[in-house]
Formats: structure tokens, C-alpha cells, sequence
């Protein structure tokens, strides 16, 4: 439900305001000593607002540069990881196409452990090296 107002009453009741203060715009003076006391408060405000703004300028470019290297970082680990997968699928592959070839068990057995020692080495320098970059 939408409610009206009443202009007509409205615009009645705050002349009487206005009509009240008409008169005394021409009739009241600031004082000298106030309007230089706001003048020093304005300026003293505005610098003290400048500075402000200067100090969050400061703070946002350091969280700026604090994000940025936090991001390369980032980055540079999730590129590690793909790195990382990526040769261990090649190394499976190999060994598949290895065991694909083998003409016994045995060197089954010997691919498959060769496969198992040449990873773990791989993996632990990865990490290793993931852990000094960090």
C-alpha cells in the first residue's frame, strides 16, 4: 500500500520554519574569532586527511607488492606440480613401453623395481628442492 502526503500541509508546516529564520539571516554575524577558528579546523582536517590518504597509498602498494610476490610464488609451485606430474607420466610410460618389450617375469620384475627406485628419487629431489625454494 502506497501512502500519500499531503504537499499543501507539508509545504504549510516548514514555511513556518522558513519564515522563522528569514529574518534572522540578514540580523545574526559570525563572530571573526569562529570563522577563522573553522577556517584552522578545515585546513588542519584537510592535512591531516591528505596524510591520511598518503599512509593508506603506502599501505595498499605494500599489500600490493606482499600479494604479487605471494602470487609468483604460487604460481611458481603450481607450475613445479604440473611439471612434476607430467614427467612422472612420462616415466610411466616409458616403463610401460619397457614392460611391454620384457620377455620374462623376471624382467618384468626388474622394470617394475627400477620404476619404483628411479620415481622415489625423482620425487624426493622434487620435494626437496620445492622445500629450499620455499
Amino acid at each position: 500500500m502506497t501512502r500519500k502526503t499531503n504537499t499543501t500541509q507539508t509545504t504549510a508546516y516548514f514555511d513556518q520554519f522558513r519564515q522563522a529564520f528569514d529574518g534572522l539571516y540578514g540580523k545574526m554575524d559570525v563572530p571573526a574569532a569562529a570563522r577563522d577558528f573553522a577556517q584552522r579546523g578545515a585546513v588542519s582536517a584537510r592535512e591531516r586527511a591528505e596524510q591520511a590518504h598518503l599512509g593508506v597509498r603506502d599501505a595498499v602498494a605494500s599489500a600490493e607488492k606482499l600479494t604479487g610476490t605471494v602470487l609468483a610464488h604460487s604460481v611458481n609451485a603450481a607450475r613445479d606440480v604440473v611439471e612434476a606430474g607430467f614427467a612422472n607420466l612420462q616415466h610411466a610410460l616409458t616403463t610401460a613401453e619397457k614392460l611391454a618389450g620384457a620377455k620374462s617375469v623376471g624382467e618384468t620384475f626388474e622394470i617394475q623395481a627400477e620404476f619404483l627406485r628411479e620415481n622415489a628419487r625423482a620425487n624426493v629431489e622434487r620435494v626437496r628442492a620445492a622445500g629450499e625454494a620455499a
